[in-house]
């Protein structure tokens, strides 16, 4: 294969029509995802065909660019170099996440390992409905890993956004809670 980074990412996107899993996809559609084209494959298959390709920020960048295409979304923070993946273009990524489980993925595989994650947590604390999300997802990551956040501020925080209407803010603002009173 070339080391050309639109026929690496055109390889990834073969590579997850050749696992499709259309009980899975048509599952995800009718649950409500709102991707246009849905593969159907799980979090497993997407890393193993990640695990495939050295991290390229501009095979990275292309699949996360496919907004449409939820597989693009999920194997994008997979390969992106985390040395270079820098805090103007996590806000970036972050202003365009469309889902909590785009948002769980970029966290765990990604956004966690930064050397701002944790100033990035209350920096999101300020945004839409998903930036809280992620900001509150990015600190269950961090807590998970052992690593330093502001543990009074996000504690408040997270306080805060149990009265919000968003359901899934409300039970990831639970779990954080939780998990902080652990730690204390």
């Amino acid at each position: 294969m070339e080391n050309n980074p639109h026929e690496i990412a055109k390889q990834i996107r073969q590579d997850f029509f050749a696992f499709r899993n259309g009980l899975l996809a048509d599952a995800l559609k009718d649950s409500g995802d709102k991707h246009r084209m849905i593969f159907g494959l799980n979090i497993t298959q997407i890393a193993d065909i990640a695990k495939k390709h050295e991290p390229n920020e501009h095979v990275a960048n292309e699949l996360w660019q496919s907004a449409e295409t939820r597989e693009c979304r999920l194997i994008a923070p997979m390969i992106y170099p985390i040395d270079k993946f820098d805090k103007a273009t996590a806000l970036n990524w972050i202003s365009q996440i469309e889902n909590t489980e785009i948002s769980d993925n970029l966290c765990h595989k990604l956004l966690r390992h930064t050397s701002y994650a944790s100033a990035l947590c209350l920096e999101l604390t300020d945004g839409s409905d998903m930036q809280r999300y992620t900001s509150m997802r990015l600190a269950i990551n961090l807590i998970a890993t052992g690593k330093n956040i502001d543990n009074n501020k996000m504690h408040e925080f997270a306080k805060n956004e149990l009265s919000c209407n968003n359901s899934a803010n409300i039970s990831v603002a639970k779990r954080l809670i939780e998990d902080l009173s652990e730690i204390e």
